[in-house]
């Protein structure tokens, strides 16, 4: 099979690059080694920048996304049991806005399978050959091998995936902070309240406290590295995050049957070489923020939008100088955003050995956030997302 660009992984980064390109008359094919079904249940995070929104309905993929959405005014911060609240509009109406991310990823499969453009599932990428020239991705799909030529690899593969392996040199030039603690992601049928969503700093952990619809929570409990999912029952998850959510008003989370669970590592890595040849990486194959700043999703956006532009020049122009700019233009927003993420991870979570100094200077963070006025635009400005870089 050829085709112009192959893009490797089917998360909301190769979906969406094969949606733009796809708009500008660039064939794809986009490979994918779990299943259709593993891939359209998957759950992860939910909070889209006003970029990232945009895009989606830019490219036609927002129509659900525009019925369901759930617009953020304010973001809520709990510490010793009391609730803050910050304004989460920016200038020009600038907003956040709850939606699955397993949501994305449907409504893109959905547009593309509708489309009749190929979407390779179960397809597990053995090597990529001849990216200085002319890339050659191999591939199996039940076990029978299979040949993928094409004029540029796209790597949306994630973290584990095999992209970042053909970049030579990569470990060298990727920094990485891997956190003491997991984070025990739950999803409920239960009504969610804007008056118990946010973010909490406990002396018992973390917890937070999000949404995916009106009837579907997203929840988070700090837990040990180790943790095992067993070890508490729904009954005992609920009282644990009740416990820390616990507010001067007397507001309660709505409680209702766990349907998802799951035990996530948090860490902070960013590879610093994202293109070799005709091989770029894009989204978490190069990236990996901590949940606390529900950045990923929208990180990966400002690389599509980017890359989109860099293979727009390459392959009609013959002109490589986008795409030699590419990881400088990404880096610009990655860096800080992953910073920013890192700080929410610093400053809510309760470290192994920590003391009641450092206790107290996460509080003075939180009320610099909270109550100073420089502190509210801090961290609004940094909620809200970054501007993507220009060519």
């Amino acid at each position: 099979m050829k085709t112009q660009v192959g893009i490797i992984g089917a998360g909301p980064a190769g979906l969406l690059l094969g949606r733009i390109l796809q708009s500008h008359g660039i064939d794809a094919v986009v490979l994918e080694r779990r299943s259709r079904d593993y891939v359209l249940k998957r759950i992860r995070a939910g909070v889209l920048e006003q970029g990232t929104v945009d895009t989606l309905r830019q490219y036609g993929v927002a129509e659900r996304l525009d019925r369901e959405g759930l617009p953020h005014t304010d973001m809520k911060l709990f510490w010793k049991g009391e609730r803050h609240s910050i304004p989460m509009t920016g200038e020009g109406g600038r907003r956040m806005t709850t939606y699955g991310q397993n949501k994305i990823v449907e409504d893109l499969v959905l547009r593309r399978e509708a489309d009749g453009l190929p979407l390779i599932f179960d397809a597990e990428v053995k090597a990529i050959e001849g990216v200085t020239d002319r890339p050659i991705i191999h591939y199996a799909v039940n076990g029978e091998p299979q040949v993928l030529e094409c004029d540029f690899v796209a790597g949306c593969d994630g973290f584990w995936g095999v992209s970042r392996q053909h970049i030579p040199d990569a470990a060298a030039h990727s920094f990485e902070k891997v956190f003491p603690f997991s984070w025990f992601g739950l999803l409920a049928e239960a009504k969610t309240s804007t008056e118990t969503r946010g973010f909490c700093h406990s002396e018992r952990g973390l917890a937070v406290s999000s949404s995916r619809g009106p009837d579907v929570s997203r929840l988070y409990l700090q837990v040990p590295p180790d943790f095992d999912m067993a070890s508490m029952s729904d009954d005992q998850i609920w009282d644990e995050l009740s416990l820390r959510l616990a507010n001067q008003y007397g507001k309660t989370l709505n409680r209702g049957p766990i349907i998802d669970k799951a035990v996530v590592r948090l860490r902070g890595f960013i590879c610093e070489k994202m293109v070799h040849g005709r091989l770029a990486l894009a989204g978490d194959a190069c990236h990996t923020v901590p949940p606390s700043g529900a950045k990923g999703l929208n990180l990966a956006v400002g690389d599509v939008r980017l890359l989109s532009e860099a293979i727009f020049s390459l392959l009609r122009e013959n002109d490589d100088r986008k795409l030699a700019r590419y990881t400088e233009l990404a880096l610009q927003r990655i860096w800080p955003t992953v910073h920013w993420s890192c700080t929410m991870s610093d400053v809510f979570h309760i470290f192994p050995g920590q003391t009641a100094f450092d206790t107290r200077r996460q509080y003075e963070v939180l009320n610099f956030w909270a109550y100073d006025e420089i502190g509210q635009k801090v961290f609004r400005e940094n909620m809200l997302g970054r501007p993507l870089p220009q060519y």
